[in-house]
């Protein structure tokens, strides 16, 4: 009886142990959350970019030249445009065409998806798989009129592709597509590209009679559903921008013919003619959807682009040797450098095989801007470092594209310094480097 007593006793002072315990415990402040993101991000961004930091671990990489690409950035580019430019029925097809415009279409997919897109814009059947193979369940439109063959690969296999929307320009074209479809007993989802933007490249010319009638045409078609019409404006970065203004007035009366010629309810059609700079210079363009590119890879193409916009891509390398050469020395291919001064000069181990403009002016090193001397070569880039020779050594940094310290050189001050454009920028340097492209490490990796 004393034992059992004695027993219940124990208890009841282990109950009130805990119990004040864990109310003195709860007036104090409690340790913060580890994970510093998650009041800004999803927890499935993180974790997603989590795994890719797992993965790609920067400790492998074997090229002192790389690539990093922010994916936080470029998410956070997304919401921005979503929530601050589009009017508030558009909807917002992400373009990744070319390898996500040489950032990565693996690392950058699924956080489009993430971010709310609402379509994904590609040009090759390869990118189809890409997406796929990450687990992407967006829309996928093509954006450029495909070759019968790529057509047939794509939608005879409809299991491994996936429904992906074609743009079509041809009467041909759809016919060819139709003609799969009844193969197949399925309909092939398209969007009529009309030329009302003038670039002659894609669509439909709808001044031409002709023109029409094969648009009569292709509306009767079966096996093939139009859910989409669109333009592209050739001339909308222009300074000024009315041409676009009347090319838009006359989209949408061609808009109106094809929908009544073809009794379509307007509902099931998304209208769609707005690049990246449409959708920030033209509001009225936004329509349906948008289409946009450079934007959200935090380019400022425009006056009008928000300054809150981040750069997602950096461009890295570090100092191989360091060389002295003497005053009155050339330097690089044709001589067209001679040094004024006895010089210490950063051979890097980057150069035109990585995509990097021959004409790049500088890079920064130790937080400072140095210039480079010389024609640039293929593989080599030569920096005169002599006002910092004493701070600078072998293996230190550099940055030809992004942050260091307080100074930052962004893809917009390398495009317009090297009159290059910034598509051509971003496109070469990440595909010629895609082997050592890496996504920007969180400070925080999710267990």
């Amino acid at each position: 009886m004393l034992f059992t007593n004695i027993r219940i006793l124990g208890l009841i002072l282990f109950i009130l142990y805990h119990f004040i315990g864990c109310n003195v415990n709860s007036g104090k402040e409690q340790p913060k959350q580890s994970n510093q993101y998650s009041a800004r991000y999803p927890n499935e961004l993180i974790s997603h970019i989590g795994e890719w930091n797992s993965r790609l671990d920067s400790s492998e990489r074997i090229s002192d030249t790389y690539i990093e690409i922010d994916q936080l950035a470029f998410y956070d580019n997304l919401q921005l445009i979503k929530n601050t430019i589009l009017q508030p029925e558009s909807r917002l097809m992400v373009v990744l065409k070319s390898d996500a415009y040489g950032h990565g279409l693996e690392l950058l997919g699924k956080v489009a998806e993430i971010a709310g897109a609402d379509y994904i814009g590609i040009t090759e059947n390869k990118e189809i798989l890409k997406l796929k193979s990450q687990g992407v369940n967006l829309p996928v439109a093509r954006i450029r009129l495909a070759s019968n063959r790529e057509l047939t690969i794509v939608h005879s296999n409809p299991e491994k592709f996936g429904e992906v929307e074609e743009m079509v320009g041809n009467l041909k074209m759809v016919e060819h597509l139709a003609a799969i479809g009844k193969n197949f007993d399925r309909k092939i989802k398209i969007h009529i590209n009309l030329n009302t933007g003038g670039m002659s490249r894609n669509g439909f010319d709808m001044d031409s009679q002709e023109t029409r009638d094969e648009l009569k045409k292709l509306l009767k078609l079966k096996n093939i559903e139009v859910v989409g019409i669109m333009t592209h404006f050739s001339n909308a970065d222009a300074e000024r921008i009315d041409g676009t203004i009347k090319a838009l007035e006359k989209f949408l009366n061609e808009v109106d013919w094809i929908i009544s010629e073809g009794n379509l309810n307007r509902n099931d059609i998304i209208l769609h003619a707005a690049n990246t700079s449409a959708t920030l210079r033209l509001p009225e363009s936004h329509l349906d959807m948008v289409r946009v590119g450079s934007l959200i890879y935090g380019e400022k193409t425009e006056k009008e682009s928000p300054e809150e916009l981040k750069p997602v891509m950096s461009v890295y390398s570090r100092v191989g040797q360091i060389m002295y050469y003497p005053k009155g020395s050339t330097v690089g291919y044709g001589n067209t450098h001679i040094l004024e001064r006895d010089s210490y000069l950063a051979n890097i181990p980057i150069g035109k095989n990585n995509g990097l403009p021959p004409t790049t002016k500088s890079a920064l090193i130790g937080g400072e801007m140095f210039p480079l001397v010389g024609k640039m070569s293929m593989n080599t880039t030569m920096i005169d470092i002599t006002g910092g020779y004493n701070e600078i050594k072998t293996g230190d940094e550099v940055v030809f594209i992004g942050p260091q310290g307080d100074m930052e050189i962004t893809g917009e001050y390398v495009w317009k310094s090297t009159n290059t454009g910034v598509w051509m920028i971003h496109s070469y340097i990440g595909q010629l480097n895609f082997e050592d492209r890496y996504p920007k490490k969180l400070k925080f990796i999710p267990e």
